[in-house]
């Protein structure tokens, strides 16, 4: 048998004392998780600051992941992967029911406010004016669990009498908005579906002179924070209290927001998403 001598026993103290220090400061560190509804790099560059702000808040580091696409981001949510996300209101809903998370606050963004909608969108010189004009068309979206690029035009074509399975083609996902934008732009799709804040985001990379809106969806509450269920509550309430105090018009917040696009935060409630559970259960995302 192996024995620990006298002289051996302090560096072996040392060793576990030093393996437990860093295992409680890798699970102090904050795992905050982007979707992926733009490029990597401009959602890293939009939450830096913010992230930056939440460990000042906090005491704990907080690290941005942003997963490739939207199936990645619920699957790292589900392993316990990411202890605090930032997501569309679908897959907060999604997410819920599955793990159930908690509502950390809701953003405020655009002209919404802490709702938002999504637009359907065409070239000016496709001859489509209208969605009835859709008919036979090619149409791309960003994925099927994208609220704004998809799960609400999907409802506001069953609305207006188009049959979502027989009435245009969809294309693959295009995964982010920007490239939905792109596609249509570039005449690889007819027309296109992505959140309405968003086509303003691509003003560098295609003449929006060119794009039209054809459609608009119903407003359903903006994109949500929530945390993990193993995340501890105390934290959870200094994070909520942190993003509750982000005010618009307060000079260091406003770098913070602005950089993010965002302007500022509201305290939301899991029954203000019964209306869009309806809506998603219509289109089979929910």
């Amino acid at each position: 048998m192996y024995t620990v001598s006298n002289r051996s026993f302090p560096a072996v103290v040392m060793i576990l004392l030093f393996i437990a220090l860093s295992a409680c400061t890798a699970a102090a560190e904050i795992r905050l998780g982007i979707l992926p509804r733009l490029n990597k790099e401009a959602l890293y560059m939009m939450f830096k600051p913010l992230g930056t702000y939440l460990s000042a808040e906090t005491g704990e580091k907080v690290s941005i992941t942003i997963p490739q696409d939207y199936g990645a981001f619920k699957e790292r949510v589900k392993a316990g992967d990411l202890d605090l996300c930032f997501a569309n209101s679908i897959v907060y809903i999604q997410l819920r029911k599955d793990i159930g998370v908690e509502l950390v606050a809701g953003s405020v963004e655009g002209t919404g406010g802490a709702k938002f909608r999504g637009i359907v969108i065409a070239r000016h010189d496709s001859g489509i004016a209208k969605l009835q004009d859709l008919k036979g068309k090619k149409l791309v979206f960003v994925d099927k669990d994208a609220a704004g690029g998809y799960v609400f035009q999907m409802l506001l074509f069953k609305k207006n009498g188009l049959d979502i399975n027989k009435d245009f083609v969809t294309l693959p996902f295009a995964k982010k908005h920007d490239s939905v934008v792109i596609e249509v732009f570039n005449k690889r799709a007819d027309a296109g579906g992505i959140r309405e804040e968003d086509l303003e985001k691509v003003k560098d990379k295609v003449d929006l002179k060119q794009i039209r809106i054809i459609g608009y969806t119903d407003y359903f509450p903006n994109w949500p924070f929530f945390a993990a269920s193993h995340m501890d509550k105390k934290m959870v309430a200094k994070i909520r209290a942190a993003l509750l105090k982000l005010k618009a018009g307060d000079a260091g917040a406003d770098k913070i927001l602005t950089a993010a696009k965002l302007k500022g935060f509201v305290a939301v409630a899991d029954k203000d998403y019964d209306l869009l559970r309806q809506a998603a259960s219509l289109v089979g995302a929910f």
